[in-house]
């Protein structure tokens, strides 16, 4: 009995040895600010997750040192379903504040727990000038002008796309971020348009659903800035293509200091809430055609990847399901790589092509895999060798093609349950003989039943007349193919003639968001509407489309003052409607009929 407790003890010592995570695992880290700025005092805090013994501070140089290191612990108990669990960290606080502009360095820091002495990374801290504080007003007292009449700054709120390139090839990625900056206090957005991606095949990498700020710098500034999308970009067309802007509404608090009307008033701080519509900049990006002499197992894959292949069985039977199994592995358009061409032997029967994939999308593109499975049967037996299989890439970096080459698979196919019977190829239907009465028949000797023969068909009638059909047929398709041609050819003409179709569809739209009651939705396609309509019709490019140059095109064509001035008043209703609170919605059908009508008396 004695023996009971000392194999319980050894039981645990060798469990404690076996299992050595089962102990707690100590850390120490560093939190500190990634931008400040130059007269910006800041603080950085090293965190040790158990009870300390000993604290090594870093070596810091480029910094002044205003305070620290000061020691502060937390604990705290936590009971959950009858277990107890305890945590402790203890903190080491510095308060600094940088020398100079520019990137330094804070070196680790170290502490002993248990014996154990464990380190924490290092951190990159950028420091930048100081910003630009209000000017005083003309008086000099000091008074800052914003503040008495509030105001939110050019520099205050930006809104920002940036791309990861600007230079590439097609099918290259790139990375499009669209981010909110702001120094001033930020109450709500609203009314927020994502930018359209025309010419790009395009995927989200990140949409979060609330804004968290951190602090960032743009040209040289300090802002807090909070990811709004991030996107993936492919693109499918060559030249320059561009992005259209992003736009979105932006609610700030803004403190004011105008003079008081109360004697309460001194004891309050006065704020107002503004709001501005910001929008990002039209991006262009240059997108050069990949260089010529691909290869012909080149599929469209840009970036750099790898090859693998192998065969599910590399032995079996015939008349026996077995599949080629093609992965291409590595970063760059993967969502876009076709498949490798496969040349099996005459004997297979091959069907459709598989595809999965297993790809991650993050700010360096897409990486992962994508498998291409060939499923096939062979109806044959003996010894067979598939073909290697090339798979040809652009590679960016290098700037050249690269074919990546597999070894030549082989499969041995054993005789199945049918390997005696002959091949029939595909297509081919096994059918009994079947007896038609008698094995022989007679054979006719008599010529009652015969009759003299007709001409030849080259010399009848009819055969003339079907080749003058044919002949006239290919006149008239010939003469409709080079008008259709010619109409093609006339792009000024496409756009005339489409015009009104195009601005029928955007009418649509725009009466459906009417039913709705969308007030901004409705006078956005109207806009749209009324704006396409006038550059399809009148060649004129959307950059020069002004009023100046649209009346002097309604006068050439002969419309009417009146005609004229209604357009202008629809314009102006659509314009203004996107700064004003909702008019109703019968201003909105009257601004709709009137628009129809425009457009009417234009095209007639």
């Amino acid at each position: 009995m004695k023996r009971v407790p000392l194999i319980i003890l050894l039981t645990f010592a060798l469990l404690s040895v076996a299992f050595p995570s089962f102990a707690q695992q100590y850390t120490l880290v560093v939190d500190a600010p990634a931008v400040v700025a130059l007269d910006e005092p800041f603080r950085v805090v090293f965190t040790a997750s158990g009870k300390t013994k000993e604290f090594n501070p870093p070596q810091i140089s480029d910094f002044q040192v205003l305070a620290g290191p000061t020691t502060s612990t937390m604990s705290s108990t936590n009971i959950v379903n009858g277990q107890r669990t305890h945590t402790y960290q203890e903190s080491f606080t510095f308060v600094l504040l940088a020398k100079g502009e520019g990137k330094f360095t804070i070196p680790s820091a170290s502490v002993v727990i248990d014996k154990d002495t464990y380190t924490s990374k290092a951190v990159t801290i950028e420091v930048v000038k100081s910003p630009q504080r209000g000017n005083s007003d003309a008086t000099g007292n000091g008074v800052n002008n914003r503040d008495r009449y509030p105001t939110i700054g050019e520099d205050d709120l930006i809104l920002s796309l940036t791309l990861s390139k600007n230079n590439v090839v097609k099918g290259e990625p790139v990375i499009a971020t669209l981010k909110l900056l702001t120094r001033t206090n930020i109450s709500g957005v609203e009314d927020i348009k994502f930018p359209s991606f025309n010419g790009f095949w395009s995927q989200e990498i990140e949409a979060p659903t609330s804004l968290e700020f951190v602090r960032e710098t743009y040209k040289g500034e300090i802002y807090s800035a909070a990811l709004l999308r991030k996107y993936m970009l492919l693109p499918q067309q060559t030249g320059e293509l561009y992005i259209d802007p992003a736009e979105m509404i932006c609610a700030v608090q803004v403190r004011s200091s105008a003079p008081s009307r109360s004697i309460f008033d001194d004891f309050f701080d006065n704020y107002q809430t503004l709001k501005k519509r910001m929008h990002t900049p039209k991006t262009k990006v240059n997108v050069k055609p990949l260089p010529g002499g691909a290869p012909a197992s080149f599929t469209g894959g840009v970036g750099d990847y790898r090859l693998d292949v192998k065969l599910s069985r590399d032995s079996l039977n015939a008349h026996e399901a077995a599949s080629l199994i093609v992965t291409v592995s590595g970063t760059g358009n993967l969502n876009l790589i076709e498949a490798p061409k496969v040349n099996f032997p005459p004997d297979f029967e091959v069907y459709d092509v598989k595809r999965r994939e297993n790809i991650s999308t993050s700010s360096s593109g897409s990486s992962g895999t994508r498998t291409f499975e060939y499923p096939f049967i062979p109806r044959s037996s003996g010894d067979f060798e598939i073909e290697p299989i090339e798979f040809s890439y652009y590679n960016v970096n290098s700037n050249k093609y690269i074919t990546l080459k597999s070894e030549p698979e082989k499969i041995n196919v054993a005789r199945g349950e049918e390997a005696g019977a002959a091949v029939i190829p595909s297509g081919v239907n096994k059918q009994s003989v079947k007896s038609l009465g008698h094995d022989v028949r007679y054979i006719v000797t008599s010529s009652d039943h015969l009759r003299k023969g007709g001409t030849f068909v080259i010399a009848s009638f009819g055969f003339w007349l079907g080749m003058g059909a044919v002949v006239v047929l290919f006149l008239v398709a010939a003469y409709i193919m080079e008008r259709s041609i010619a109409r093609k050819r006339d792009v000024a003409g496409m756009r005339n003639r489409r015009a009104k179709k195009v601005a029928k569809e955007r009418l649509r739209r725009a009466e459906s968001f009417l039913k709705q009651e969308l007030y901004t939705a409705f006078y956005e396609e109207l806009h749209k509407a009324i704006l396409g309509y006038l550059s399809d019709k009148f060649m004129i490019p959307a950059g020069e489309l002004n009023r100046d140059v649209i009346r002097e095109k309604l006068a050439a064509k002969g419309v009417s003052e009146e005609i004229a001035g209604a357009l202008e008043g629809v314009i102006d209703a659509c314009e203004y409607a996107r700064y004003a609170p909702s008019a109703g919605a019968t201003a909105m059908a009257n601004h709709y009929e009137e628009a129809v009508r425009v457009i009417s008396e234009i095209e007639s």
